[in-house]
């Protein structure tokens, strides 16, 4: 499943894209340009504009609003109604920032990019596979955050 968030959710493109999903994020595209892209592209329409989605569902097009929501809310609505996994899987998780594949990576390639702390407290790492990226993931201290937001999404 593939997705297209409007400017007003790219905390959810973050996660959703955690998560493994095929998440496009177009902060500053017109509502023509969005249900044109979300048509073109197969791609379920994320939104927090009412009017985008009552334009979107008019089109035909599948459409979720996300209004005032937390992430953890949001990332449960979408699971109910999209069958989403909540679930973090390391050989599907794509980049947060830019929506690249992630890979793992073998520690001492990345010990000139990673502070020294990083690279002598963790041992996993993952790298974006987009050049013009490039960021280095771990599971650091803020993993714990992440993981109670993921428990709150599935018990809501």
């Amino acid at each position: 499943m593939k997705f297209l968030a409007d400017g007003m959710l790219g905390n959810v493109t973050r996660w959703l894209r955690l998560l493994g999903h095929d998440v496009e994020y177009e902060p500053l595209k017109a509502d023509s340009e969005l249900i044109l892209r979300s048509k073109l592209e197969d791609r379920v329409l994320l939104t927090a504009d009412i009017e985008l989605f009552r334009l979107a569902k008019r089109r035909g097009l599948q459409a979720m609003l996300l209004k005032g929501e937390s992430a953890a809310e949001s990332l449960s609505k979408l699971s109910r109604k999209l069958q989403l996994s909540l679930v973090v899987d390391e050989l599907t998780s794509r980049c947060p920032k830019c929506g690249s594949i992630l890979t793992g990576v073998v520690k001492g390639s990345i010990k000139n990019k990673i502070s020294d702390r990083t690279y002598q407290t963790y041992d996993r790492f993952w790298i974006c596979g987009n050049p013009g990226c490039a960021k280095i993931y771990w599971r650091g201290s803020h993993w714990r955050r992440i993981e109670q937001t993921l428990v709150r999404a599935r018990e809501t």
